[in-house]
């Protein structure tokens, strides 16, 4: 009796039952019945081996890996540094070309009738033009925000708070939860007249 009660605590032991139990769940597993699976439906008269199914489905999990890093490398492309969208972002085809007074012009007519959201866009890009102008910086699509202003403090211009100002004003309501408004349209119209207004001192 003590013999079997032994050997009943021997089998109902740990160390024996730990081989008894059945594997978990294998994510590579499931993966290669799933290839297998899909295999065998597309072309039913394929009969692969393991080892070509186990070469089919690294090559799937580094396809998916260069997706996923290529869709993300793409996403923080479109962010500058500090997080800044880049000027292709808001900046039309054939836009880089235009002149300041096109958009104060654009600005003037938005707010009229009452579009304050295209109407603060136009006046921010009519500052940057005149800013471009005036050789402060240049205007490209693929800048950052951020990098308009490393050009003013580089070229020494004094525009550089009323643009940092400005880009604020337009990143809020451009891109946050801002709600364009008359006010806001002022604003940044404001300071557009001020930086113009100094250009003209400047040139006279």
């Amino acid at each position: 009796m003590n013999e079997r009660r032994e050997l009943e605590s021997i089998l109902t032991g740990e160390e024996y039952t730990a081989y008894r139990k059945e594997p978990g769940f294998s994510l590579w597993d499931w993966l290669l019945e799933q290839l297998r699976w899909l295999l065998n439906a597309l072309f039913p008269s394929l009969k692969p081996g393991e080892g070509t199914i186990s070469l089919l489905a690294v090559l799937i999990v580094l396809a998916l890996t260069a997706f996923i890093v290529w869709l993300t490398w793409l996403l923080l492309s479109r962010r500058g540094r500090g997080g800044r969208h880049r000027s292709g972002d808001w900046l039309h085809p054939n836009e880089e070309s235009r002149s300041w007074r096109h958009y104060a012009e654009l600005g003037d007519r938005l707010g009229a009738e009452g579009n304050w959201r295209d109407g603060i866009r136009a006046v921010f890009l009519a500052l940057l033009f005149y800013l471009e102008e005036s050789g402060a910086l240049r205007v490209e699509a693929w800048k950052t925000n951020r990098e308009y202003l490393d050009e003013l403090s580089q070229a020494g211009s004094p525009h550089a708070s009323s643009l940092k100002e400005a880009m604020a004003l337009f990143e809020r309501v451009w891109y946050g939860r801002l709600e364009g408004s008359e006010e806001l349209f002022g604003e940044i119209r404001a300071l557009f007249a001020a930086v113009s207004a100094a250009g003209e001192e400047g040139r006279n």
